[in-house]
């Protein structure tokens, strides 16, 4: 029996990994010291070999314990924000059905609270993407559970289709208004602004690109396709707002989550909201407007999908 450790982007996390009856038995990397790998480790040994001298034992599986365990995991795996919202659908859910096992959750147990939640949503005359966003959150859990407690059981959450919502374009805010908010915020905060309406980037991509990133005539963006796949690289062409900047590290280090500046400076000056994506839908537009190929606009967008794409792009007057 051994333990190992990763450099995560949240720090060092370790594992517990070892063999049994021919079996190899591993956790995630979740733990954040050696000893309280070894503790859960001793505790997975434990009952491991329970069952193999007195048979398996039913022990009971309760939601409320594994959303905490869901919820723990997601700490240490994913953002801040990723973590707040799971939690939230996920206690919704268990405030709905109870802290049964589950093992004995069904699919109808999960598509009776969906429905119930899409209702109070619609009453409110909100649109069904919350729901949409509880059922993948559900799932997640299911997946995790099942598979760390190598349970006998299907993810009731499988065949459940999303729900249908109206699509709305992306709103582009006009030049006036842009204007407008650039006149209001700090020399750092138009930067970020700048660089965003000059290359088109998420904003998680931004705040990740490091000085090492930038070349003579281009800088690279890393992007995750999927959860846990590996980055992928993009060249564009580097923006003339950061043209001769220099330094070392992260280029705008003051932001670690998503800024909430923006939103505040037009709710305060009592403007149309939009956020930091409707800007890449800009310069999707422009570039269309431009005359740019389909194909380049969708490389400078790091889409894998050109169907993708044309989403982004709408007519600007």
């Amino acid at each position: 029996m051994a333990q190992y450790y990763r450099k995560l982007s949240k720090g060092i996390r370790f594992f517990y990994k070892f063999d049994l009856d021919g079996k190899t038995y591993y956790s995630k990397c979740i733990y954040l010291s050696k000893r309280e790998a070894q503790g859960a480790e001793r505790e997975r040994y434990k009952l491991l070999d329970e069952e193999r001298r007195f048979g398996k034992q039913d022990k009971p599986l309760l939601l409320d314990d594994m959303i905490k365990e869901r919820v723990k995991f997601l700490t240490v795996k994913y953002s801040q924000s990723h973590k707040i919202n799971s939690e939230h659908y996920l206690d919704l859910f268990a405030e709905s059905i109870g802290n049964s096992d589950i093992r004995d959750i069904s699919r109808k147990d999960v598509e009776d609270f969906l429905l119930d939640y899409s209702k109070r949503l619609n009453g409110n005359k909100i649109d069904n993407y919350q729901v949409n966003a509880a059922l993948k959150t559900i799932k997640a859990m299911f997946n995790y559970v099942i598979e760390s407690y190598d349970l006998p059981i299907k993810n009731p959450c499988k065949s459940i289709k999303p729900y249908s919502v109206n699509k709305k374009l992306k709103y582009i805010p006009p030049d006036e208004d842009i204007e407008k908010v650039l006149g209001l915020v700090n020399k750092r905060q138009k930067l970020l602004i700048r660089f965003i309406m000059e290359t088109g980037c998420r904003i998680n991509e931004a705040l990740n690109l490091e000085f090492g990133d930038i070349k003579d005539s281009y800088l690279v963006f890393y992007t995750r396709k999927s959860r846990n796949s590996n980055r992928v690289p993009r060249k564009v062409p580097i923006p003339e707002c950061i043209k001769g900047l220099t330094g070392r590290g992260k280029v705008f280090p003051e932001w670690t989550e998503q800024p909430k500046f923006l939103d505040h400076v037009l709710r305060d000056k009592k403007m149309k909201v939009w956020g930091w994506h409707c800007l890449r839908h800009r310069y999707a537009s422009l570039l269309s407007k431009q005359g740019k190929p389909l194909f380049e606009i969708m490389s400078l967008l790091g889409h894998c999908s050109i169907t993708t794409t044309q989403i982004y792009l709408q007519m600007l007057s």
